[in-house]
């Protein structure tokens, strides 16, 4: 633990840690209308014949839209925003599950990978055939790397570690470690729909955080490309590195306590984009209660940070709930016209736009939104 504070002291100090900086007075931020923050929006319908409800996750794939839905019980495919597939398979028979606590698509195969429980079943798209499932272990997230390969952020007692392996895509088995992750990243990075096997961008929470880029072969080291903290808000650096032999159960007891009684530590760190002149994130305090603000970090260390995102005529702000594999935030907007707008006659052009997607989606179905952030 000492040598841990050390190291988390001297990479401020020093040049030892890759392009850091501090994310200072992290819940300050410039208040932003959604209109005047975005650019290259486009508003999507999802079309379908049955309602869809209950959403707590979508992919992106190209054309291909993936939506959880119905609390996770189902999973309803898009093309081009018209629906082609319904997964809804909940049970304990063959080819059944209980329910979908996340989801990977690969393009190259056209096969869907569900995650339920420590199960990973297989089917094909669009027919949703079940081509079989293995046993991935106790995994919290997980993205294909490539045709024959996933990373999945777990707890491996066999190598008494919390990291991100790389496994077989085909029966799990545990082919290496990408890197060794603490137990904010394993417990509150849960999602991985930043990464894919194009850019491979991969966040690391903790009391240092890491945006990096995961090596196209198993073994070869991964290239950090930025690392930040949040100053007098950041995690405990006693939490970072953490294995089975240290007996995690009291480690994992002053955890929770530690989130409990320190509200305003930055816990949710996600949506992770890399350019060529800068990174982007989004983040929430431990608590909850605050919307997640906006966050860029440019390569000359200018920090910019937008809050608010609502627009006009609307109650309440739009905020991503996924990225596009080429960069773009996504957001899906759910819920009666009368809870999303006020009642006022003032309306800009996207939100009049967004309000008649709205009105006329039948079973009042979902409505992305696609946009880039200036």
């Amino acid at each position: 633990m000492t040598a841990t504070v050390m190291l988390f002291t001297e990479c401020k100090k020093t040049a030892s840690c890759v392009n850091f900086i501090s994310v200072a007075d992290s819940q300050k931020s410039q208040e932003v209308s959604f209109e005047d923050a975005t650019s290259n929006v486009r508003i999507v319908p999802l079309i379908s014949d049955e309602p869809i409800g209950g959403c707590s996750g979508i992919k992106c794939y190209g054309s291909k839209i993936m939506v959880r839905a119905d609390q996770g019980q189902s999973l309803f495919i898009f093309e081009n925003g018209k629906q082609i597939a319904h997964l809804c398979k909940v049970g304990r028979g063959r080819g059944e599950y209980t329910l979908i606590g996340d989801f990977v698509y690969s393009p190259t195969k056209n096969l869907l990978y569900v995650k339920s429980a420590s199960t990973i079943l297989t089917y094909s798209v669009p027919d949703l055939q079940f081509k079989g499932s293995f046993d991935g272990g106790d995994f919290t997230a997980f993205a294909e790397h490539d045709d024959s390969t996933f990373i999945c952020r777990m707890a491996y007692e066999a190598d008494q570690k919390f990291a991100d392996y790389f496994i077989s895509a085909k029966n799990g088995e545990k082919l290496g470690i990408a890197r060794e992750v603490g137990l904010a990243s394993l417990f509150f990075n849960n999602e991985m729909n930043y990464y894919t096997p194009e850019h491979r961008i991969l966040l690391e929470t903790g009391s240092i955080n890491t945006i990096s880029e995961m090596p196209a072969r198993i073994g070869d080291k991964e290239r950090i490309i930025r690392q930040f903290d949040f100053g007098a808000n950041s995690m405990s650096a006693k939490f970072d590195s953490i294995n089975f032999k240290d007996d995690p159960e009291p480690i994992i007891t002053d955890f929770i306590n530690f989130i409990v009684t320190n509200k305003d530590v930055v816990m949710y760190v996600n949506q992770a984009i890399a350019t060529d002149k800068y990174v982007s994130f989004w983040y929430m305090i431990s608590a909850q209660t605050n919307d997640p603000t906006y966050c860029r970090i440019t390569n000359d260390n200018e920090i910019v940070k937008y809050s608010g995102f609502k627009a006009t005529g609307t109650k309440k702000g739009l905020f991503p709930n996924s990225v596009t594999e080429k960069g773009q935030y996504v957001s899906l907007i759910e819920g009666l016209p009368e809870t999303l707008f006020d009642d006022s006659d003032e309306r800009s052009e996207f939100s009049k736009e967004l309000e008649t997607a709205i009105r006329s989606q039948e079973f009042n179905n979902p409505v992305l939104v696609f946009y880039d952030i200036k």
